[in-house]
């Protein structure tokens, strides 16, 4: 269940790393789960790019991710020369909250207007749990680079090729 962040960021990542739902409701949602854990995106193709070509221009934290069961956020990779590497976030850092608010909240609009604020230049503070003890790092947001912007965009398109296969 390995999700490259770019973030996801905002999408987040984004999730972490970028908050807008430019494609919609239903484009988002498909993308987010389809990163998180490799199902198949249900949203149009014309709306998956719209969404994806609006991720260019959010806030980039330069992580891969596993979503657990519980919901947690376990960062599986931190990118070479990602802000988060330059902000200190390593590999087993479980990720609970995003500028003080709990990623696994249930108000979920708390959470998305957090995320709408995180665009490249912008502080995005995490609060991590790292052997055992809590910690903040805060990760100045960056541009995802073009490499990695395509090979999110080629990952995902795919899935929409491997669909209209079928």
């Amino acid at each position: 269940m390995r999700s490259p962040l770019m973030l996801i960021a905002p999408l987040a990542m984004f999730a972490f790393g970028g908050p807008a739902l430019a494609g919609g409701a239903e484009c988002q949602k498909a993308a987010q789960t389809a990163q998180m854990d490799h199902k198949k995106c249900t949203a149009s193709k014309e709306d998956c790019v719209k969404y994806m070509q609006e991720a260019k221009t959010r806030g980039w934290v330069g992580i891969e991710y596993d979503k657990t069961e519980d919901g947690s956020m376990v960062v599986e990779k931190v990118i070479a020369g990602s802000p988060a590497e330059k902000a200190g976030l390593k590999a087993g850092d479980v990720l609970y909250a995003l500028n003080g608010v709990d990623l696994n909240t249930p108000d979920k609009d708390k959470l998305k207007a957090v995320k709408s604020t995180l665009k490249p230049g912008a502080v995005a503070t995490y609060t991590v749990k790292r052997s055992g003890a809590s910690k903040d790092v805060a990760v100045t947001l960056g541009t995802m680079p073009d490499a990695v912007y395509q090979a999110m965009v080629d990952e995902h398109m795919k899935e929409h090729v491997d669909v209209a296969a079928r």
